[in-house]
């Protein structure tokens, strides 16, 4: 595992080079890429979660309940 993860530094610094930066900054670069990513997957997962807890959001989850008392003001006097 140390040496996968020693072969993909050297060749992020060689990429870095290319870019004009130095090893410590295409390190630092590749932290960050990876906090990034783990944000935008974790946001997107909660907002998956968020979309099937509440389909149409908070209004929507107020108006799924339907109650007795919702259908006798649909229908008037049928019921």
């Amino acid at each position: 595992m140390k040496q996968k993860e020693e072969k993909i530094n050297a060749k992020l610094k060689q990429f870095g080079q290319m870019l004009g930066l130095n090893e410590v900054q295409s390190i630092k670069a590749k932290r960050t890429t990876k906090n990034i990513l783990s944000m935008t997957i974790l946001t997107g997962a909660l907002i998956l979660l968020g979309n099937l807890m509440m389909p149409g959001g908070p209004v929507g989850l107020y108006y799924t309940g339907g109650s007795i008392k919702d259908f006798k003001m649909l229908f008037g006097g049928f019921i």
